[in-house]
């Protein structure tokens, strides 16, 4: 796995995927809370939504012709598959996409309005890809995993790097955690240029997947979540995300399920910034003190994909 996750390799993918995506920068917090250092990286801003352009470009690019001329397929709690969706619409290929029944419908037209075919299965994620799956063998399609190819974990490494690149000396990075894909790309390419940068990784109550993978030491699967994010709701990992996490990732907190709603608002009425529940999770694990900051210390929240929650 190290060979396919180096920090050259996270690079390559970088200078993939530069002419499709968005930089997003650093926006300071002050003066709108009262935590010193602290830094929002708005995905929220970013192509198709969210950060998971990055991986779905990054997986798109690193096709040969074949594959990708027999069209895009993969299953979403919303936002891989808009990614997907709109990576379909730039480079001219067909997308299928498969939505969670959970999923907004705010994304959902999100999805359509980039020409995917899109179908809605499948309460929980993996119920989503067992359809997707399907759908490729039906119609010969190539399948994209949202979070668990060395080539979107990549992708969404470039993030780590744009922090670095930014803000070199920076102490803590919050990250959500969904599947693991978005934590375990940021982290390494985080660690591999400085071991001593903290990551933490948020998680809310109702869905600790990787919470409770670290604590078995493999991937276990929740028969069901009961949480208000089902953005984030993954009721499984998978063994390349799990070694990732616990190799670069300090520590995981938990958000309590009621938050992510209320940071939503406080992020569009401070900010200005429209952001989805499982970034305002993030925001949430920071703004809530989950974690002790030192005064001194710079932190970033990365802010995972944007959403109308917290403007109703």
């Amino acid at each position: 796995m190290d060979d396919n996750l180096s920090l050259d390799f996270i690079r390559q993918a970088a200078n993939r995927i530069t002419a499709h995506i968005r930089r997003t920068p650093l926006i300071p917090a002050a003066p709108s809370c009262d935590i010193p250092n602290l830094w929002f990286k708005p995905e929220c801003l970013q192509v198709s939504g969210s950060f998971k352009a990055r991986g779905a470009f990054n997986s798109a690019l690193s096709l040969n012709q074949e594959a990708a001329k027999r069209g895009l397929a993969t299953a979403s709690g919303g936002n891989f598959g808009a990614a997907i969706a709109y990576v379909g619409q730039q480079l001219g290929l067909h997308a299928h996409v498969v939505a969670m029944e959970q999923s907004t419908q705010t994304v959902r037209d999100r999805i359509t309005s980039f020409g995917a075919t899109l179908d809605v299965a499948g309460f929980h994620w993996d119920q989503s890809w067992e359809h997707a799956n399907a759908l490729a063998k039906t119609h010969g399609y190539t399948l994209l995993h949202p979070f668990a190819t060395p080539d979107v974990i990549a992708g969404q490494g470039t993030i780590g790097l744009e922090i670095l690149e930014d803000m070199p000396d920076v102490g803590t990075v919050f990250v959500a955690i969904g599947g693991g894909g978005l934590i375990g790309g940021t982290a390494a390419a985080i660690k591999l240029q400085n071991p001593d940068i903290r990551v933490v990784g948020v998680e809310t109550v109702g869905c600790p997947t990787l919470t409770a993978a670290l604590a078995a030491g493999e991937p276990v699967t929740f028969e069901t979540v009961d949480t208000n994010v089902p953005i984030l709701g993954a009721r499984t990992t998978q063994n390349i995300n799990l070694a990732l996490v616990q190799r670069y990732v300090d520590q995981i907190v938990l958000v309590e399920e009621d938050r992510p709603k209320e940071a939503a608002r406080w992020m569009w009425k401070h900010t200005g910034l429209a952001v989805e529940l499982g970034a305002a999770t993030v925001a949430s694990a920071v703004l809530d003190r989950l974690i002790d900051l030192n005064p001194n210390e710079k932190t970033v929240a990365v802010l995972c994909g944007s959403g109308d929650d917290g403007m109703t």
